[in-house]
């Protein structure tokens, strides 16, 4: 069992951002080929060549350390994800709502309102679920 955790430890730094770059070509090929916008798929490729690039040669940072390892190296860094995911999930929260208002101010729903329904539903039962397992 240690020989197999450590050798998925190992193909780690390699299997996140070959991950990365094979969703930014793909990025890339729908925003040219679907929207006819090739500029913005490669924004889209660069951002994501970028990312790559930082979680294969940054893993001396220890930033890069956390954001790379499932499971957390320890206590610390689990924490640090934690408060990190909340921070995100709040970002998309407000993101989600402000769009959603601004839909409804319009008379149209669109995608904020699904995502502001999708979060609260995916809040909602998550919570119900983990209350009852921890």
């Amino acid at each position: 069992m240690t020989q197999h955790h450590d050798a998925t430890a190992k193909s780690k730094p390699v299997l996140i951002p070959l991950t990365g770059i094979v969703l930014g070509v793909a990025m890339f090929l729908i925003s040219w080929l679907a929207a006819d916008a090739p500029g913005v798929g490669l924004v889209m490729l660069g951002i994501m060549l970028g990312y790559a690039a930082l979680m294969r040669f940054g893993q001396r940072f220890e930033s890069v350390q956390v954001l790379s390892q499932d499971p957390p190296l320890d206590e610390r860094h689990a924490l640090i994800q934690l408060h990190a995911l909340r921070a995100a999930y709040f970002a998309v929260l407000g993101v989600a709502l402000i769009g959603f208002f601004w839909e409804i101010s319009r008379g149209e729903p669109g995608a904020f309102t699904l995502i502001a329904a999708v979060g609260g539903a995916t809040h909602i039962l998550a919570t119900v679920i983990l209350r009852r397992r921890l």
